[in-house]
């Protein structure tokens, strides 16, 4: 990562401890898990969304029936070069009911040599293409930031934050992050461009970091957004999560007042009640 990167994208450790350590201040009189004049589907006291990166083979062969077993839809962010030789099984996950949404073409991390016209020629047209031909036109679709970098082209990071935001802005109805605190819904269509997630396994095979955001979530009224990528049998290595943590995460969820559903159809449910 260059200097101007890291410039552009908070550390994953800053990431942790923004996440977990931020105190939550509640108004006198104003009860905890709701937020003033916004009031969650089914009586929800927060809500969630599970979102898969990459479009890895491992989400095909074990996320995906251990979140149909546990009766959650997720979201799954696709990278064309990664999914193409299973597109029939990625066609069924559509299907089922999860979204898809864009991760770009091929996930480029170095994007210093971009500019917003070349980014979306390159990146973001030719994977919308693709999507559009195998799960259906969509004007609502989300986006998800390659490597977490939210900084495209060259400049200050003010001028290449803004740059690819323009770009993300004009192409899809929300964009998520990999830094930040749980969201409040009256803030999301603010937030839209960089809407905050969080990866609770990217460090540690532990539930425990989900268990406390998800907390921080419920306890503020706010929606959480978690993010993740290679779930198999055992945890191969940074970014993933063994099925097992996993599946602890997914009856965490199941047993909190926490309405759980796909990122874009949150964001479209708090848009419209904000």
């Amino acid at each position: 990562m260059t200097q101007s990167e890291t410039a552009a994208l908070p550390s994953r450790r800053w990431a942790i401890t923004r996440a977990l350590g931020f105190s939550v201040l509640v108004a006198p009189g104003v009860a905890i898990g709701r937020t003033p004049g916004f009031a969650w589907p089914h009586g929800a006291r927060g809500a969630v969304s599970l979102t898969y990166d990459d479009g890895l083979n491992s989400q095909l062969d074990y996320a995906v029936p251990q979140l149909e077993a546990s009766g959650f839809k997720a979201t799954f962010f696709l990278v064309q070069e990664n999914m193409e030789a299973r597109l029939d099984d990625w066609v069924k996950v559509g299907q089922l009911g999860h979204e898809i949404g864009d991760h770009t073409e091929n996930h480029p991390c170095g994007l210093a040599s971009y500019s917003g016209a070349t980014f979306e020629a390159r990146q973001i047209n030719p994977m919308e293409r693709f999507l559009n031909a195998h799960f259906g036109r969509s004007h609502s679709r989300s986006y998800a930031y390659p490597c977490g970098y939210i900084g495209l082209g060259r400049g200050t990071p003010r001028d290449r934050i803004g740059r690819y935001a323009e770009v993300v802005g004009r192409d899809f109805m929300a964009a998520r992050t990999t830094v930040g605190a749980p969201i409040d819904p009256r803030h999301a269509w603010r937030e839209r461009t960089h809407l905050p997630g969080f990866e609770p396994t990217y460090d540690v095979d532990d539930p425990t970091l989900a268990y406390a955001y998800l907390q921080k979530a419920i306890r503020a009224g706010n929606w959480a957004i978690l993010i993740f990528h290679d779930v198999t049998p055992r945890r191969m290595g940074e970014g993933g999560a063994s099925m097992a943590v996993h599946q602890q995460i997914l009856d965490y969820i199941a047993a909190e007042p926490l309405w759980c559903a796909p990122m874009g159809e949150v964001f479209q449910a708090v848009t419209r009640r904000s």
